[in-house]
């Protein structure tokens, strides 16, 4: 553990212009003006691995110094710029792409040769329920349109200074990775996902047997009161097991309750030049166009972003009105008129459930028959 602490110091020093020197449990470091409260030179000695000895900061796990560089460093994600250089043209083939309700209106349109922009975001998604897990998602997004597309190979790339991003692409790159995290994070946890479930199954199944042999017991204590004033006491206390139920169960599932949420540690912008084929296409009475991608890269085609998913797709539908371009799971086989497709008519995101067989759901506690609520999951 020591020796995470002393290399991400290190490398977070030198990154804010320091010179960190190795010394036998401790690093010295010269900090520039800005990286330090005074705002001046500072020479500082971090004690990663013992107590710090005399003028030396603590910079051990857990210490203000080290909480205070984490926060810095998740505050500026890494953000480098790369091009790829591209190669000779290539033929597009004939079969793509594939219209799986449409048929193409015409003959293929010129090639174009145009400079493209791709942005390779590195998140790590937080899963939050009774305890906090962790996973890397790597996403390659297509910042003209904020498609999700196969990543770059980028061995042959090299370092340039490459323009921030427009306006136009931010905004395609944030709605991209909303909607990726949203359908990848749960895939990514199912494994966490499972487990809440099997814990809120076995809870519930504890909680039911529990007020079983309680409503049991209540139900004889009423059956041996003495006087009807006692009688009429215990029976208000077990007609309240439903209620107490319930609680019970609400309680649970705060406890169990998963949330996501998603956090950019690095990212990768990368220049390179596409090759467009613009594809006449008619569905039904409608004609319109599909434009076609080849990265000149590495060859790989790239079709629009389904108007679901955002998902590039070369295997697509086509909506009855607007043409809009679906993949294989948005597609609904096809039927799509306004009110099936995502794209006339985006559907609202559904929250996250982690949905069980409620054991406790049909209990017939207090004299009575319990249903729970029918929304009510852990």
């Amino acid at each position: 553990m020591t020796d995470s602490v002393r290399d991400f110091l290190r490398r977070h020093l030198t990154a804010l212009g320091a010179v960190v020197e190795d010394e036998e449990h401790d690093l010295h470091a010269l900090l520039p003006a800005g990286a330090n409260a005074s705002g001046t030179l500072e020479e500082v000695l971090l004690a990663v691995e013992g107590p710090p000895a005399g003028a030396a900061v603590d910079a051990r796990l857990g210490s203000p110094f080290l909480e205070q560089a984490v926060a810095s460093r998740r505050a500026r994600p890494l953000l480098v710029a790369v091009a790829l250089p591209g190669e000779l043209p290539r033929r597009l083939p004939d079969h793509l792409p594939v219209l799986l309700n449409a048929v193409r209106g015409g003959a293929v349109g010129l090639r174009t040769r145009t400079p493209a922009r791709y942005l390779v975001a590195h998140l790590r998604a937080r899963l939050q329920g009774d305890e906090v897990r962790h996973v890397m998602l790597d996403l390659t997004i297509r910042l003209e349109d904020g498609a999700r597309v196969p990543p770059l190979e980028i061995n042959r790339a090299y370092p340039i200074v490459a323009p921030p991003l427009t306006d136009e692409e931010h905004a395609h790159a944030a709605r991209a990775l909303r909607v990726a995290v949203r359908r990848a994070a749960p895939t990514a946890h199912a494994g966490a996902l499972a487990a809440i479930a099997r814990r809120a199954r076995r809870d519930l199944m504890r909680i039911g047997d529990y007020y079983s042999s309680l409503d049991a017991e209540m139900a004889q204590a009423v059956g041996r009161a003495r006087s009807a004033e006692e009688r009429a006491r215990r029976a208000a206390k077990r007609a309240m097991l439903p209620e107490e139920l319930d609680a019970r169960r609400h309680q649970l599932c705060e406890r169990l309750s998963a949330r996501l949420d998603a956090e950019l540690v690095a990212a990768t912008i990368i220049e390179t030049e596409v090759d467009r084929y613009a594809i006449p296409v008619r569905r039904r009475t409608v004609g319109g166009t599909v434009t076609l991608l080849q990265r000149a890269g590495d060859g790989v085609i790239e079709g629009p972003p389904c108007a679901g998913c955002d998902v590039a797709v070369i295997r697509l539908h086509l909506c009855d009105e607007r043409l809009h371009p679906l993949c294989d799971a948005c597609g609904h086989a096809g039927r799509l008129d306004r009110a099936r497709c995502p794209g006339c008519k985006p559907p609202r995101p559904a929250p996250l459930a982690v949905a069980v067989e409620d054991a406790t759901a049909t209990l017939a506690l207090g004299g009575a028959l319990h249903e729970a609520p029918p929304d009510d999951r852990p």
